[in-house]
């Protein structure tokens, strides 16, 4: 590829990155939009309906997105894979609006509640369809980094509702996060499909626009990808995906696993529970640092970190990063657990202590966000053959809302029966074993192609990946490319 088409190419890959991941950031912003509207719904003055809420009933709006999510993986892999990544991603936008809607215009508890569980259905259907979409318009040197910049919004979201909803009105604040969906559906629309799964639905012909769009209008590399597309969409017309696929083989049956000890990893690692419940958090921690300012802070580090993990993952490599983060966010929370086990039967006066909680759950969420957080979605989206991708990557995430919802609404109640100190001390345990579950089943996938990847899942004898890019070449002159000087993206 000569410069001015590989620069092109990179222009048009992180555009599509940064519009898809709008679906990310409308995640952060509705897992966000709690922390600081639970005030608001606990005073005497709520601004929905006309009783004060209890801490069950808060728990109930923080976790029933979950419940959404949930439901929404029972369809999304299959909308993604019948429909394609396009219309999949514009169909994300409407149960996000309607649910911001909802809570415009709800008039007590049950319509919030009503009102989180659709917007639980969109945020299912993000984070099932955006990275994948994003890895197959993708070229394999940067599919990590761009894959990363999911986990990246969705944190930008979060600090987004934490400060504006820190100074605004409810109504204010919910009206800004109607717009998001808003703008990413406008936007989304105008991008080309994704080629794979142009290419795997039949339509040879948008597969091949859509990639020379990608790709700078290169024909040359095109005709090098089109042979690797070809080989796929027949393998997947050869091999129908259904649920009894994901134990079809040993690699499948191993990439279930990862998957399934990544949601559990992401559930119950603490974050949820930290960047729910920040507020009363630091009000607990008894810290001179206002709950609304810890708040914001925490999720600026979380951004931050999200973004320097962008940058590593395609460098240090996707099992260094998991491994340093289960590590350190283990110490954080063994250190959380401390402070609260001394605080709750006053063992000592932690007047000069009242720092920890700031900084390690300041630490926690760096850690997290660099390695936890978004590496799992771009080692979950290389591990899983093509033709099995979207049904897999559904039940995973099925098993992730389901442990969500289960983390977040059952928090309150575990902290009322051991209290935070059990709580943090179970969720470093999670860490620890989440970091011998890396070490022991989690391939490294840097810079590695797909084939490659999966025939080390599968347990065979590995080729380089110049050896399995030289086999491709051999079909490249049976492959003819037009290029066409027409360079309209809207390709549907």
């Amino acid at each position: 590829m000569d410069t001015k088409a590989a620069k092109s190419a990179a222009r048009r890959q992180y555009l599509a990155t940064i519009i898809g991941n709008l679906s990310s950031l409308c995640i952060g912003m509705m897992l966000g939009w709690t922390s600081p509207v639970q005030p608001l719904l606990m005073s005497e003055t709520p601004p929905v309906g006309n009783y004060s809420l209890t801490r069950t009933e808060v728990s109930w709006i923080g976790s029933m997105n979950f419940i959404g999510g949930a439901a929404g993986t029972l369809f999304w892999g299959k909308v993604s894979d019948a429909l394609g990544r396009k219309m999949a991603g514009c169909l994300i936008a409407f149960p996000f609006t309607l649910g911001w809607i909802l809570m415009l215009v709800g008039t007590d508890f049950v319509w919030i509640v009503v009102a989180r569980f659709v917007t639980g259905v969109g945020c299912s259907g993000a984070v099932i369809n955006t990275p994948l979409y994003v890895a197959e318009v993708s070229e394999d040197k940067r599919r990590g980094a761009l894959g990363s910049c999911f986990m990246m919004f969705l944190n930008l979201g979060v600090v987004v509702s934490y400060t504006i909803g820190s100074f605004t009105s409810y109504h204010t604040f919910t009206s800004i996060c109607l717009s998001v969906p808003i703008i990413y559906l406008s936007l989304f629309f105008w991008l080309p499909e994704s080629p794979v799964s142009a290419f795997v639905r039949g339509k040879k012909s948008v597969a091949e626009t859509s990639l020379l769009w990608y790709r700078g209008n290169d024909s040359v590399a095109v005709a090098k990808e089109i042979s690797r597309l070809q080989a796929r969409a027949d393998s997947i017309k050869n091999n129908r995906a259904s649920f009894l696929s994901l134990f079809s083989s040993r690699g499948t049956i191993k990439a279930l696993i990862i998957g399934i000890g990544f949601s559990f990893g992401q559930q119950f690692c603490g974050i949820l529970a930290i960047l729910t419940y920040s507020v009363m958090l630091f009000k607990e921690a008894g810290t001179e640092l206002s709950p609304f300012t810890g708040a914001i802070i925490v999720g600026l580090l979380q951004l931050c970190s999200s973004f320097v993990s962008s940058q590593l993952v395609d460098k240090a490599g996707r099992k260094v990063l998991l491994v340093t983060s289960y590590t350190v966010m283990s110490l954080t929370l063994l250190a959380l657990g401390l402070y609260f086990d001394v605080k709750a039967y006053d063992r000592f006066d932690l007047s000069e202590w009242s720092t920890i909680p700031i900084w390690a759950m300041s630490i926690h969420v760096i850690f997290y966000s660099i390695g936890a957080g978004p590496v799992p979605f771009v080692v979950i989206s290389e591990t899983f053959r093509p033709e099995i991708r979207g049904i897999a990557v559904a039940i995973v995430m099925f098993f992730s809302t389901t442990l969500s919802f289960a983390s977040v609404r059952l928090f309150p109640i575990v902290v009322e029966l051991v209290g935070l100190h059990g709580c943090f001390w179970s969720y470093a345990a999670s860490c620890i074993l989440l970091t011998f579950f890396t070490v022991v089943l989690v391939p490294e996938t840097k810079g590695r192609s797909l084939q490659a990847i999966l025939k080390e899942l599968e347990g065979e004898k590995q080729e380089s990946d110049a050896e399995g890019a030289d086999a491709e070449l051999c079909t490249v002159k049976n492959i003819r490319i037009v290029k066409s000087n027409k360079t309209n993206s809207n390709v549907r």
